[in-house]
């Protein structure tokens, strides 16, 4: 009953106690009368559309609804769209048997895309979601999210059309695979199915030549969009930072495929400044210049940034912190440019003008950050207070 009450909720805005009530009032048909099931074992049984072999003394809404002649369900198909009439089909060996007339078409791919979104917003999106490259249903379980063991090694078309498309820029090997977001906000759309939002926090390490950072992951629903926090941290000598500047190219760190650390490594000619910045005075021998909350933003994805370089071990060696804000959008298509540029895995040509990106948005420079400092702390899932068992990196 559910997809029957589904399509009356999508068709018409009832909800599902709404509709249940409307099939049972006769003036929802008109003039015709709703036929009544015999009461009489010995009554002729073809006209009504369902019968319990075993009728209970007081009914439940359902019974009462396959109680209704076949003709209502027919008139009723009439005012839906061919997924609709596709979803009312699939209720139950009832409604399916009935043969509905748009149920006999072949379904084109728009169509077919409209069912199966129907179908996961259901209970059946407990154990499936929608893939949009495939066009079709995969299977995940609940515990999937970025680096988890038990997901490479299933190798589920989840994963593999999934991570097709993820969040990995150079030196920063989140893995976050489109299907990851997509389950996050399917579970707060739908409120069941999907995967928790702690499944995509979690803590890691990279390694480049000169230097570990720690990187670790925040996430917040924030008006039915997805905002992640990526904090970075390392720890350098003093002696270390030219050597630590050397890592350009494949050896650079990004914090979004745009933004390297370094500029001779972006084709897009964004960088961090303040890892480039020295001391004017030549009497003083500082690789950084000391800085709280420097703020910065991507041009192309919805990024901002701020960076903190303190001294420690009395001026001997340096700390960096790097804060950086996300802005994925409500994960409902990968072809969404806000999860499009986060990404920057479905085509090579950036500038086209198809190519949306925030230079031609409204997205002002520090609007990401400011909306998560706004939201506040109490939806916010910290990767710090997650332990998940992941890969390192």
């Amino acid at each position: 009953m559910r997809h029957l009450f589904g399509v009356f909720s999508a068709t018409f805005g009832y909800q599902y106690e709404d509709a249940a009530r409307l099939l049972l009032q006769p003036s929802f048909l008109g003039a015709q009368q709703l036929q009544q099931p015999p009461q009489d074992s010995t009554q002729d049984r073809t006209r009504v559309f369902h019968t319990k072999r075993n009728p209970s003394p007081t009914p439940s809404k359902s019974s009462d609804i396959l109680h209704l002649p076949a003709d209502f369900f027919f008139l009723l198909s009439d005012h839906l769209d061919t997924p609709s009439a596709h979803a009312l089909s699939l209720t139950c060996r009832a409604f399916y048997n009935l043969g509905l007339p748009k149920t006999r078409q072949k379904l084109e791919d728009q169509d077919k895309r409209a069912l199966l979104t129907l179908l996961e917003r259901d209970s059946l999106g407990d154990d499936y979601y929608y893939c949009q490259r495939c066009n079709k249903l995969h299977t995940y379980r609940d515990t999937y999210g970025p680096h988890l063991v038990e997901e490479r090694i299933d190798k589920s078309q989840a994963f593999v059309c999934g991570m097709r498309d993820r969040f990995t820029p150079m030196g920063n090997a989140y893995d976050l695979g489109y299907h990851h977001a997509r389950l996050v906000m399917n579970r707060h759309f739908h409120g069941h199915g999907g995967i928790p939002i702690q499944a995509i926090c979690l803590q890691h390490e990279a390694r480049r030549e000169a230097v570990t950072i720690r990187c670790s992951t925040a996430a917040n629903i924030i008006d039915d969009e997805l905002y992640l926090r990526r904090s970075y941290d390392f720890v350098l000598s003093n002696a270390d930072v030219p050597a630590f500047r050397r890592c350009t190219g494949h050896r650079d760190f990004r914090l979004c495929e745009h933004t390297p650390f370094f500029r001779n490594s972006s084709v897009y000619h964004q960088a961090l400044p303040e890892l480039q910045r020295r001391p004017r005075a030549p009497t003083n021998k500082d690789e950084f210049v000391p800085c709280t909350s420097s703020p910065g933003s991507c041009g192309l994805c919805l990024l901002d940034y701020d960076v903190s370089i303190v001294r420690i071990d009395n001026g001997a060696a340096w700390k960096v912190m790097i804060e950086a804000y996300h802005l994925l959008g409500a994960c409902r298509s990968p072809d969404d440019w806000k999860w499009a540029r986060f990404t920057e895995k479905t085509r090579p040509h950036l500038f086209l003008p198809n190519r949306p990106n925030r230079r031609g948005s409204g997205y002002g420079p520090g609007v990401v950050k400011k909306a998560w400092l706004q939201a506040g702390v109490a939806g916010v899932v910290d990767g710090t207070d997650v332990q998940l068992k992941r890969h390192s990196i």
